[in-house]
């Protein structure tokens, strides 16, 4: 099976996924339905995950240097 990488954005993955369960198929393409309905669910919840995480990093970055800021402050 060949693998190829497409770059898209949150939203675009999550309108794939959601048109995914208002199109007709026949029941021969079920199961390739649901995989891909599965791979999508993981690749927006990866990148949730990702942006959760830098957020989480950008908050901690902002505390600590706002914690700095205010103990420069704190000497003069």
């Amino acid at each position: 099976m060949n693998i190829f990488q497409v770059e898209l954005t949150l939203n675009e993955i999550q309108l794939l996924r959601q048109s995914l369960d208002v199109i007709s198929i026949s029941g021969k393409d079920a199961k390739f339905v649901a995989t891909l309905q599965v791979k999508l669910e993981r690749e927006m919840a990866q990148i949730q995950e990702i942006l959760k995480q830098e957020e989480s990093k950008k908050q901690k970055e902002l505390q600590e240097t706002l914690a700095r800021e205010e103990k420069k402050n704190s000497k003069h």
